[in-house]
């Protein structure tokens, strides 16, 4: 039996999760089907462009992401109680912008400005709103069922795209959050689909190295999709460490991936981090952090802690 979400996800304070979800039957539905003969690679685009509109307007920050063939991957900063704080207008302003129009009548004569004003002068809709932008499995609904129908149309079929339920793990500090930044980051050059890490098109790291500049290698690491808030966001910010740090980690583990050095003594405790990642858990930390995670949610501490 599947752990509910409200035990998975927290509720009350921010924090930082990894998030995954496959395409149903595992099949190749964002990539080449050799089975098919088909290429459903411009999909990748699909997912990536509404992750970040969403990102907009759902109380989440994107760290990173990738995007497979059959799968994508994303790590997130979410703030359940963000939206407490915003007013009328703003939740109105969100809401516009990330729900779709219900029929294509509606789509060509109800414009963002139309729904921002009905939704004003609505005030249990506006509440409604309001909870769905602060939900994190309402961002991950969002997000995957207009992918699921505009693929669908493009296939002329009908049924489920993505299966049901996605993945989230808790990522209980930084030094978990950039294990899993990393794993995110690698996961294109360990399926063997880019040589290169600049030739990772699909995922956050190919994005990072494509546009930052020198002069920014050494501003601390910030989210490539946020969430525009008020402020710059630095007192709360969950990662500390620079883009040039990140970067110079990445392509260490770049090399052991590859093949390309063996795993030297700095490198071999990031190792061993990013390969816990492969293990599926409800939570990633240390064993103090894993015990009050598991204590504030009635659960057993069943999930292995991250390498000492």
């Amino acid at each position: 039996m599947a752990t509910p979400r409200h035990k998975l996800v927290d509720e009350e304070h921010a924090a930082c999760y990894h998030v995954t979800s496959r395409c149903v039957r595992q099949a190749f539905l964002c990539g080449y089907d050799s089975l098919t003969g088909r290429n459903y690679s411009h999909r990748k685009r699909w997912l990536i462009d509404r992750m970040k509109r969403l990102a907009r307007c759902f109380a989440v920050e994107i760290f990173g992401y990738a995007v497979m063939s059959n799968h994508f991957h994303i790590v997130l900063h979410y703030d359940p109680k963000a939206c407490a704080s915003w007013t009328d207008e703003e939740v109105a302003r969100r809401w516009a912008e990330a729900s779709e129009p219900m029929t294509k009548s509606r789509r060509r004569t109800q414009g963002k400005a139309e729904r921002r004003e009905r939704l004003l002068e609505d005030p249990e809709g506006l509440a409604r709103a309001r909870r769905t932008l602060g939900s994190l499995s309402f961002f991950m609904k969002h997000l995957k069922q207009p992918i699921a129908r505009r693929a669908n149309l493009e296939d002329g079929c009908t049924g489920h795209f993505f299966e049901q339920r996605f993945y989230s793990g808790a990522l209980l500090s930084e030094r978990a959050v950039l294990a899993a930044m990393v794993y995110v980051d690698l996961n294109p050059i360990r399926a063997g689909t880019v040589r290169e890490l600049v030739e990772c098109h699909d995922s956050s790291i190919g994005e990072r190295l494509r546009e930052h500049s020198e002069e920014a290698l050494d501003e601390y690491l910030a989210p490539v999709a946020p969430s525009p808030e008020e402020g710059d966001g630095t007192a709360s910010r969950p990662v500390h460490t620079t883009l040039r740090a990140y970067f110079e980690l990445v392509q260490e583990m770049f090399s052991v991936e590859t093949g390309k050095q063996t795993r030297p003594d700095r490198v071999a405790r990031w190792t061993a981090w990013v390969t816990s990642l492969q293990k599926r858990q409800r939570a990633y930390g240390s064993g103090e952090e894993l015990e009050k995670w598991s204590a504030a949610r009635g659960t057993q501490p069943r999930e292995t802690p991250l390498p000492a």
